[in-house]
């Protein structure tokens, strides 16, 4: 997709007027609104100088800069020292692994923040976020080249125009939104193998979720009804996450694993002990998903980049409470009493010696 959307982006950029610095412009608190509010869109690299790979993140950083002035892109690039720029490292990126690229539009931030380490992830980054939301095409044949993609018969000008533009401002980075004119309103998905046609309403939301579903890594839902549970975890795939995770009337604490991951063997004899001993809490509900077969389908809100990765999303919310500190039994109950919507009561042993036991596993 993104050898398409190069194409696109250099026949867009090369009519913009920009800087052509081939560095980044070193930002503070007191120049970073002005250096937002004269540009439509920027990128903004925050980094850690005491990152012991900083000198050869900031040489990457520089090559992908000049590679997209290369192809016509001119939209001026920021950088921030998160150890001297404290207020704007905790307002933007709080809790963030450095460097951190972020992208604004129109002087606000947008949800496109990534982790990138090589001059190509950086150049590929800011070539498909630096066009247009919506392709047009010529032929329906030329939708291919953009896999993944949306494919609509769409007129400008038009409310369902609108609606997908809307929707395709979400996924600049990862889907092309594509249409030829037309007034039949028919939209596809190109995913690689037989379009899927979209039959829903045409509204945000519902598209979004749609878009969502079909990018949506997933193993199939367990068929077997023994297969729904396992050690006193329920079981999650990408597609019952929302329905197991989000829930309205309980507590839902996860964990996301990969069965080779090092760290999850030792914790999960752990993790097993905290299952039993909360089962009888029965607002409470324990899951666990496996990572590396499974995504998210609100990544926004929901991802991770390391294993065992725990957190817990409270009866009737839609973002996650992230665990941190020690994985022992006592700190996982301790986590769930202050973030969980009631107080739990673990079974009679759980603050004695069978307690020890499972943290010094």
């Amino acid at each position: 997709m993104l050898v398409a959307l190069l194409c696109v982006a250099v026949h867009v950029a090369e009519a913009r007027i920009g800087g052509g610095q081939t560095g980044a412009q070193a930002l503070t608190e007191s120049t970073f609104n002005a250096f937002l509010e004269q540009n439509s869109k920027v990128l903004v690299d925050f980094y850690d100088p005491k990152d012991p790979n900083w000198r050869e993140g900031e040489a990457e950083l520089i090559a992908a800069v000049k590679y997209v002035r290369g192809v016509g892109s001119k939209v001026p690039i920021g950088k921030v020292d998160v150890s001297k720029e404290t207020a704007l490292t905790t307002k933007f990126v709080p809790g963030s692994k450095f460097p951190q690229l972020m992208w604004f539009l129109h002087g606000q931030p947008t949800q496109y923040h990534r982790t990138l380490r090589t001059s190509k992830a950086i150049s590929d980054f800011v070539i498909a976020l630096d066009r247009d939301a919506m392709v047009p095409l010529k032929t329906e044949e030329e939708a291919h080249d953009f896999v993944p993609a949306v494919f609509a018969r769409v007129a400008k000008n038009t409310a369902t125009f609108r609606t997908l533009e809307v929707v395709a401002q979400k996924h600049m980075d990862t889907v092309a939104f594509t249409f030829l004119e037309g007034s039949s309103n028919e939209i596809s998905w190109f995913g690689g193998s037989d379009p899927v046609k979209y039959e829903g309403a045409i509204e945000v939301t519902a598209i979004e979720k749609w878009v969502q579903q079909q990018l949506l890594k997933s193993e199939p839902i367990p068929e077997d009804p023994s297969l729904l549970e396992d050690e006193g975890s329920m079981v999650v795939v990408g597609k019952s996450f929302e329905d197991i995770v989000m829930q309205k009337d309980k507590d839902v604490i996860m964990q996301v694993y990969a069965p080779w991951c090092g760290y999850c063997k030792k914790f999960n004899p752990i993790w097993k002990a905290f299952a039993q001993e909360v089962s009888e809490v029965s607002h409470l509900v324990v899951a666990k998903m496996d990572g590396s077969r499974n995504g998210s389908p609100f990544p926004e809100d929901f991802s991770w980049d390391a294993y065992p990765k725990v957190f817990m999303v409270p009866a009737g919310q839609r973002k996650p409470v992230h665990f941190e500190g020690d994985r022992s039994l006592k700190n996982l109950i301790d986590f769930v009493n202050t973030h969980g919507s009631k107080p739990i009561t673990p079974k009679a042993d759980s603050r004695s010696g069978s307690m020890e036991s499972v943290m010094d596993l």
